[in-house]
């Protein structure tokens, strides 16, 4: 089977310090790609980390089981006293997020830059 990014994501980690960028890319559909993200990002938290960027530039789509994704691990980071921010949202990801009112939830920046400067980096 190949890789169709209106279906499926794949992801990658950059380590910042104690910033840990993610780059996302395709599509937040609940495929085992981004349960695969989930638990390492949650593993991280568990391991203490706990200064999360996650780079939305290359997301074309979301349903709500990426959102639940995102909002899980959203809470779960705020809960251990952490940071988690999305970066460079596109503009249909981002009206998804304002339909939904998690803009006024989550930490939102317009690029990665700012994300890791916000946080200190």
């Amino acid at each position: 089977m190949s890789f169709n990014p209106d279906l499926h994501m794949t992801y990658a980690q950059e380590n910042h310090e104690d910033v840990i960028l993610f780059r996302l890319e395709g599509s937040l559909m609940g495929d085992t790609t981004q349960q695969q993200f989930k638990d390492t990002l949650l593993k991280l938290l568990d391991g203490g980390h706990k200064r999360f960027v996650l780079d939305l530039s290359a997301v074309r789509n979301v349903n709500s089981s990426g959102l639940g994704s995102l909002i899980t691990l959203f809470s779960r980071t705020r809960s251990a006293g952490g940071d988690f921010i999305l970066a460079a949202v596109p503009i249909n990801v981002r009206n998804l997020l304002h339909i939904t009112r998690l803009d006024t939830v989550f930490s939102i920046k317009e690029t990665v830059a700012e994300a890791l400067q916000s946080l200190g980096k």
